[in-house]
């Protein structure tokens, strides 16, 4: 098994004829912020590749965003993906030059097949239609320029096969096969996908990024394919499988509780990991959004717009780093027809977790 760079410590248990686990300590440290409530760019750096978001024009109820998507590395790249969290209430209505998809609330654009290819500086766009609040997206974005990393705290590749990994809950697992396999797909919640590319058919090694975000078990899974298997009269090839058993451990607490309410509007607070985060707003908000996603753990959540019950939400802080937790007033005169005027009231609060 192969391990990034970054400080991480592994215990990898049995012999031949048992599975290994690996146990890993958690030491991301990752950046984030609130998605600009303006058409003013939003910027984010991952490793080679820089993306940045521009709102082109909005309207009631929708916006158009485009996407710079810039090599800052020193080599030459053949495929990106950018990566972000849409804000409380959006949707991708239609996207151009990349195919977009959204999953467990992570939205995920990867190049097209005539504008993944980007020289050392150079840079390419794609654009979107989206329906809700006027935010611009805070994407971040990875290449596979030569000589950079996927920043993952595991990196797995074939020979992983059979394996079983803990993570905790903040961390991240990357997963590197040969062209012939097809994309991996986790099962469950435990994991969010942040990024994936190449695969069966594409002709390109997979590229996959998860980030684990709720206890429990999970597998990592997929198989190879070919041309011939689809044909009429089916080739003999056989069919490889591919398979990683993961356990999320949750992150351990420090005992310590921090209580916010409506008057903590644009506070910046400062948590530990492990640190109980508890949020209590009126009925009248909509559910909590983070801008870093996995950031903080949710424990649960009720109330809120359109319950009529007051909003309360409990999280753990998980890893270090940055983000915005934000939410919007809301009311059912709103999504009438004719929308009543009244205005949507934002309450955000500026955290960094550190160890």
């Amino acid at each position: 098994m192969a391990v990034s760079g970054r400080s991480a410590a592994l215990a990898i248990i049995g012999g031949a004829a048992s599975t290994a686990a690996l146990a890993l300590l958690m030491t991301p440290a990752m950046a984030g912020g609130a998605p600009p409530q303006s058409a003013a760019p939003a910027a984010a750096l991952t490793g080679s590749c820089g993306a940045t978001a521009h709102m082109d024009s909005q309207w009631y109820g929708g916006e158009i965003v485009t996407v710079t998507i810039t090599n800052t590395s020193a080599a030459a790249a053949t495929k990106w993906a950018a990566t972000w969290t849409l804000a409380t209430g959006q949707q991708v209505v239609s996207a151009w030059n990349a195919t977009v998809t959204t999953t467990g609330g992570i939205t995920t654009a990867a190049n097209a097949s005539y504008n993944g290819a980007l020289a050392p500086g150079a840079s390419t766009t794609f654009g979107m239609q989206l329906s809700g609040p006027a935010v611009a997206p805070t994407p971040s974005c990875t290449n596979n320029a030569p000589g950079t990393s996927t920043d993952a705290d595991v990196t797995l590749t074939e020979a992983d096969t059979g394996r079983t990994l803990t993570l905790q809950v903040g961390q991240t697992v990357a997963v590197h096969l040969g062209s012939q396999y097809l994309p991996p797909t986790a099962g469950g919640t435990n994991l969010v996908q942040l990024s994936s590319a190449g695969g069966y058919p594409s002709g390109q090694p997979v590229a996959a990024l998860y980030r684990a975000v709720v206890p429990g078990p999970v597998d990592i899974t997929t198989h190879t394919d070919a041309a011939c298997l689809h044909d009429p009269l089916p080739c003999a090839i056989p069919i490889a499988l591919w398979q990683v058993h993961i356990n999320v451990a949750d992150v351990p607490s420090t005992g310590q509780t921090v209580t916010l309410t409506q008057i903590d509007n644009t506070r910046l607070l400062s948590l530990h990991v492990g640190d109980l985060l508890v949020v209590q707003l009126p009925s009248m908000y909509r559910p909590l959004e983070l801008s870093n996603h996995g950031l903080l753990l949710l424990r649960d959540t009720t109330g809120g717009y359109p319950t009529g019950q007051p909003l309360t939400a409990r999280y753990t802080a998980a890893i270090q780093g940055r983000t915005d937790l934000g939410t919007v007033t809301d009311s059912a005169c709103m999504h009438q027809p004719t929308p009543c005027p009244t205005p949507a009231v934002a309450w955000t609060v500026h955290l960094t977790v550190t160890a």
